[in-house]
């Protein structure tokens, strides 16, 4: 039981980690290749990509909230950091969106918010997992049966619409 919360929370994140990584290249490739493709497939899959980093997020405070006694002070300043680059992403976008030919710095910022975002994600992942390592720390198992039966079915239906808007980004992407 015990691992299989690990799972729900890893997993999520690694999957916002590696969709991430997706993403900044469909930046980069609109930034800096002159693609005029939409920035609407990324909105979506920045939005889905999100919800996994949120599903992680919530997990995590539910099974290890005890733990952030421990290591709170040291999550300042990576969280800090995630959360100010999703909100400058978001606005961002919002200025891509309703401009009808953005300058390409725009982008740029844009990439920006993706590269810094994944750096304090995997700084916050150096803090946390070593801790739940030293310190042998055992998660709260008192609502597993309502992760299980709810959360992972959730977690597999949002893989679908990811996929697909992955699959018609990239295939724009080599139309161009």
């Amino acid at each position: 039981m015990v691992e299989t919360l690990y799972v729900l929370i890893l997993i999520p994140v690694l999957l916002y980690l590696f969709f991430s990584v997706l993403e900044i290249w469909l930046v980069y490739r609109i930034a800096l290749r002159n693609h005029s493709r939409s920035l609407l497939f990324i909105q979506g899959s920045t939005e889905l990509t999100h919800t996994l980093l949120v599903f992680a997020y919530a997990q995590f405070m539910v099974t290890f909230s005890s733990l952030l006694i421990d290591i709170g002070g040291e999550l300042y300043w990576p969280i800090a950091l995630l959360m100010a680059t999703l909100l400058l992403r978001g606005s961002t976008y919002l200025l891509l969106f309703y401009r009808e030919r953005p300058p390409r710095w725009m982008y740029l910022v844009l990439l920006g918010t993706y590269l810094v975002g994944v750096a304090s994600l995997v700084w916050a992942l150096l803090i946390v997992v070593p801790a739940i390592i030293t310190k042998s720390f055992v998660p709260d198992t008192t609502n597993i049966d309502l992760v299980l039966t709810v959360g992972l079915p959730a977690l597999a239906f949002v893989m679908i619409p990811i996929i697909a808007v992955y699959k018609s980004a990239f295939a724009a992407l080599r139309r161009k």
